[in-house]
């Protein structure tokens, strides 16, 4: 008995995490925009506009909250850098910015600038 009760507790462990990771399974419940939520979904809209996306380094969480202005209504107003490999394989440093907007249960981006 004693070799089970480690198994058994990671295994009651990992269900408890399941559970508030995935949540109760409210269908019902949106999720409301946050700034860090639209600097993501930013990162996501630049990453797929760059030569070498898998080497894409961004700015540390505290850093990003900086880069990030809320025009109200869901909307977001984004200027931040990006770190990642040209055509040539060297790593620079690239400004960009886009404005995000939640609309109902969908994100568009617009007037995204990558210099």
């Amino acid at each position: 008995m004693k070799n089970k009760l480690p198994h058994l507790f990671s295994l009651l462990t990992i269900v408890v995490f399941s559970f508030f990771a995935l949540g109760s399974g409210d269908s019902d419940s949106s999720v409301e925009p946050s700034p860090i939520m639209a600097y993501n979904f930013a990162e996501d809209f630049v990453k797929q506009r760059l030569k070498s996306p898998s080497t894409a380094e961004f700015p540390g969480l505290f850093e990003k909250n900086k880069h990030i202005i809320d025009l109200g209504n869901g909307e977001y107003k984004i200027n931040s850098w990006v770190d990642s490999q040209n055509g040539f394989g060297a790593m620079i440093r690239s400004k960009w910015s886009c404005k995000i907007k939640f609309v109902d249960d969908k994100v568009q981006a617009e007037n995204i600038i990558i210099e």
